[in-house]
């Protein structure tokens, strides 16, 4: 591990990029556990309240557990296992071109003015355009897949969210 700067053979390489990954990735994650979370999220209200801080702090330890089986993995992996890791290194690998970047700003469009219209529609409306776009975006063709689709998860996350948690989602109607 003392050689990670030094030239090495592709699968080499590769292997070294998961294992710089697999640290940036837990020490950032540890750093929200640690400090980002504890230090911006209010305590519980009441004793029988979840603290605010218990999703976040759950997606985050997820990351720092995946970043590790990562990193653990990647140091295990001998130089044949290392070619595996990943199927796009190398003379695959396709890098970013004008179609990456143009498809990057159409999401990020998409993106921004869903949740521009979520003030002013609401949640379920909003996410329904926004599945709708992304489905078709990505290749769906079947009408009736991408209309219950669209329609029926928006629905669902809001009553999973007002029933599981107890909070409204923005909407007009409310």
């Amino acid at each position: 591990m003392l050689h990670l700067w030094l030239p090495v053979p592709e699968t080499a390489l590769l292997k070294r990029t998961h294992i710089w990954a697999g640290i940036l990735l837990a020490a950032l994650s540890a750093f929200c556990l640690l400090w980002v979370i504890p230090e911006n999220t209010a305590p519980a209200q009441s004793d029988l309240d979840l603290s605010p801080a218990l999703m976040p702090s759950v997606a985050v330890g997820l990351c720092l557990v995946l970043s590790l089986v990562m990193l653990v993995h990647a140091l295990r992996a001998g130089v044949s296992e290392a070619a595996d890791l990943d199927e796009e290194f190398g003379e695959e690998a396709s890098g970013t071109d004008l179609q990456v970047l143009g498809n990057l700003l159409i999401w990020a469009v998409v993106s921004v003015v869903s949740l521009l219209i979520m003030e002013h529609v609401g949640f379920e409306p909003a996410m329904t355009v926004f599945l709708a776009s992304a489905m078709l975006f990505v290749g769906a063709r079947n009408p009736w897949s991408i209309g219950l689709i669209a329609v029926l998860a928006p629905i669902g996350l809001s009553q999973l969210v007002f029933h599981v948690f107890t909070t409204e989602l923005p909407a007009i109607w409310r």
